[in-house]
């Protein structure tokens, strides 16, 4: 009796279980999305439509505290470390180094280089890293502020970001708008407003008209790849709002000369409330991807470590403000948002979840200002984008300890402006994006393909298309002190996709460059180089230094479908980069390059008409 008694209750604990997973998949299947942590209200609990329909935010809550909030964790990262996919190449040379294919996060992280190394390399002692200028402020001071240095300010209004995904390009643009005012005296930040909207939409919108054409096949869009019916944000092409993202969105296209631009008429958005508000009055297009106002030629990276906390703070003090990432969950706020401190005691790596703007500091800000004590005082003052209404006036402190902070890149950018110097005509370029995109929140589903470490020599070989005068290149490094030996060749014979070191020659021109942080850099030559329409011209880089070598990796991809915290479609991400034949890495007898069909490297060129 008691064995079929034991039977029958088991049977009865297997089907009440098997219930509950049933009812748990469906429900999670047919429930509302949880939200975006990143957004103005932090609201992750599920909401009905008409609970968010206030276009003007007025159902917000500006103090969370007021709020029933769920606290999303920060996500672990199947990529956080790497994932060695496999061989990248089979050396029977000496000369040529062993490299692996590696899957990353998309939120690259700068690796800290050898920076001993690189200013004893007697090789590299006369030259000057192209970056210099942004970590030449030796004596930093206590406290520094960009809203108010020496009777100026060099940060724009805050902004509101809404109901938008969209952190990332406003701290991006906020950057992008500090540099300006900290090199153009000319303008006030009261008259300088650029658009996050421009930016966002070309993120995930293909553009038909390109900079002489080198990324015109590398796009990715929003498409409804299960023809799912009901999907109504496609009818208003919008959707691009509700894509999360991270600076390396920012590099591609702003390097690209994809923005920025003024916000203003289709530039602007004219809703950030209301689930129907923000996708239905959004529609008008935004202006054509190149209509730059700026040239975005550098965006300096470090990892925002204790170590790098000098660093961080002379980038701040060059460009007016560095972007950063945070993990914005509820807990690890003070009560009035007015600081943030965020510490995961070893349970789970730190995920960011946030993009917001470093905009100045204090060494003596307490660290019991805090919801839990950070091992010492100093902390760095940020510029959100939900508002004036949280934190003070829009602003809070981050603590240097942030453990999020910590592991995430500090971005500044560089802009320049038609007529100053670096202001270039062309841009010739072949890689359109880092990142591979499958998730609108996500990031563990998002990755970046690199080579590991090495010093094996890549390069990209461009046609001038008119009269004009090379100027610059660029490329993009994603470890700090890194030294190169560019050479130039003109007109170089080609075989059978190879370009043979016995049959290049001498280089027509060779220049060592540097940089201290990461990220994009242009490198000025030293004299220009007169090319002629139809002229090729091929870009060697010898990297001096072992380094990570960053690729678009050519593919035609569909994702699953995202939704939102509405449950609307907002769409499966295609991803369609194309390899242009014109990049070029090291065979492995380490006697020719060879010309690679798989892939693309960022190597620009830069040059002016005439």
């Amino acid at each position: 009796m008691k064995k079929k008694r034991l039977v029958l209750v088991l049977v009865l604990a297997v089907a009440i279980v098997t219930a509950l997973i049933v009812a748990i998949i469906f429900t999670n299947h047919n429930s509302v999305q949880t939200g975006n942590p990143s957004r103005r209200d932090e609201s992750g609990q599920n909401l009905n439509d008409e609970d968010l329909s206030a276009v003007d935010g007025s159902n917000n809550f500006a103090d969370p505290s007021d709020s029933p909030i769920y606290s999303s964790e920060g996500k672990s990262s199947p990529f956080l470390e790497g994932s060695i996919i496999g061989e990248a190449n089979n050396p029977i040379s000496e000369n040529v180094e062993t490299v692996r294919r590696i899957v990353i996060p998309e939120a690259v992280t700068i690796f800290d280089g050898d920076n001993v190394g690189f200013y004893a390399n007697e090789d590299f002692k006369d030259v000057v890293p192209s970056d210099v200028s942004s970590f030449s402020d030796t004596d930093l001071p206590a406290r520094y502020d960009s809203r108010n240095y020496e009777g100026r300010c060099y940060v724009t209004e805050v902004e509101d970001q809404g109901y938008t995904y969209l952190c990332w390009s406003y701290a991006a643009i906020g950057a992008i708008e500090s540099d300006i005012l900290k090199h153009y005296s000319d303008i006030s930040y009261k008259d300088l407003d650029l658009s996050e909207k421009h930016l966002a939409y070309y993120n995930v919108h293909k553009q038909e008209d390109t900079v002489n054409n080198g990324i015109k096949d590398d796009y990715r869009e929003l498409v409804n790849a299960d023809n799912v019916e009901g999907a109504w944000i496609f009818d208003y092409d919008t959707n691009y709002v509700a894509v999360g993202g991270v600076n390396d969105f920012c590099i591609s296209l702003l390097t690209a000369w994809k923005g920025p631009v003024t916000e203003a008429d289709n530039d602007a958005f004219q809703a950030i409330y209301g689930s129907e508000y923000l996708f239905k009055n959004n529609t008008s297009l935004p202006s054509n991807a190149y209509n730059s106002e700026y040239h975005i030629q550098d965006v300096i990276e470090v990892c925002a470590s204790e170590e790098n906390i000098s660093l961080v703070k002379q980038m701040v003090m060059e460009h007016g403000a560095a972007s950063i990432g945070v993990n914005a969950d509820s807990k690890f706020w003070s009560k009035n948002k007015g600081s943030l401190y965020s510490y995961f005691d070893g349970k789970i790596p730190p995920t960011a979840n946030h993009e917001v703007l470093i905009v100045g500091w204090d060494d003596d800000y307490s660290a019991s200002n805090f919801s839990s004590k950070p091992k010492a005082d100093g902390a760095w003052i940020c510029k959100n984008s939900w508002g004036e209404v949280s934190g003070k006036d829009g602003f809070f402190y981050l603590s240097y300890y942030d453990e999020t902070a910590g592991i995430s890149n500090a971005a500044a950018y560089s802009a320049v402006r038609p007529g100053a110097k670096g202001w270039y005509d062309n841009n010739y370029q072949v890689a359109g994006f880092i990142t591979n995109v499958s998730s609108t929140l996500d990031d563990a589903e998002n990755y970046v393909v690199i080579y590991s470490s090495s010093r094996n020599p890549y390069g990209v070989i461009f046609e001038a298309k008119g009269n004009e005068s090379l100027k610059a290149f660029g490329l993009m490094a994603i470890d700090s002190y890194q030294q190169y030996e560019a050479e130039i060749y003109l007109n170089p014979v080609m075989d059978d996709d190879k370009l043979s070191f016995s049959d290049l020659g001498e280089p027509f021109y060779t220049q060592k460059v540097s940089a201290i942080g990461g990220g994009y850099h242009t490198f000025d030559l030293s004299r220009s180089i007169s090319l002629e329409e139809g002229d090729k011209f091929f870009i060697l880089i010898k990297p001096a230094t072992s380094g990570r070598l960053v690729m678009e990796e050519a593919g035609d991809t569909v994702s699953q479908a995202n939704y939102d915290e509405w449950n609307n479609l907002t769409g499966n991400f295609h991803n369609c980069y194309t390899a242009s034949g014109q990049s070029y890495y090291i065979s492995d007898d380490g006697n020719a390059m060879e010309a690679q069909s798989d892939k693309d490297f960022f190597i620009k060129a830069y040059t002016t008409n005439g």
